[in-house]
């Protein structure tokens, strides 16, 4: 589920392969990066299809189940455009900061938190902001072929 500001919330949705943590394992190399999209729904009065892109996260850990616990931050928007991190609102915008938590994996499935401050719209001159709050079950992805377990969901 996903909250903007205090009132508005959006369902998980994992459709068309939109929701996941990835984990990628090469030789020595081991990184993971979430996806999340949500359900339309109105904000201020528009219909939106919000989703959240966090890109690749080195990690020294060997297997997916031991990112329980793991987070990861960006505290600044130059550090989260230059990560390429970026939510969707109306654009792809960076986001001003956030806090990204893996909480538990279950079952293939990963349990992940995430707040911080998004821009809502970047077209304006300031730029409008609000806070945001995730808290989300979403598909663990380690191949291709995982796929196939979610695609009944």
């Amino acid at each position: 589920m996903l909250k903007i500001g205090e009132k508005y919330l959006f369902q998980d949705s994992w459709e068309g392969r939109r929701s996941c943590l990835m984990f990628f394992k090469e030789d020595d190399c081991m990184s993971w990066s979430v996806d999340i999209g949500f359900t339309p729904g109105d904000l201020n009065g528009e219909e939106i299809d919000p989703s959240l892109c966090i890109n690749s996260i080195d990690t020294d850990k060997n297997s997916v189940e031991e990112l329980t616990g793991e987070t990861f931050s960006v505290t600044t928007i130059e550090e989260s455009a230059d990560r390429e991190d970026a939510f969707y609102i109306y654009e792809w915008e960076p986001m001003v900061s956030y806090d990204l938590e893996v909480v538990e994996i279950i079952d293939s499935k990963a349990h992940v938190r995430c707040k911080g401050v998004l821009i809502l719209d970047g077209y304006t001159n300031p730029y409008i902001e609000e806070k945001f709050e995730i808290d989300s079950w979403i598909p663990v992805i380690e191949s291709v072929i995982d796929w196939e377990k979610f695609e009944t969901h």
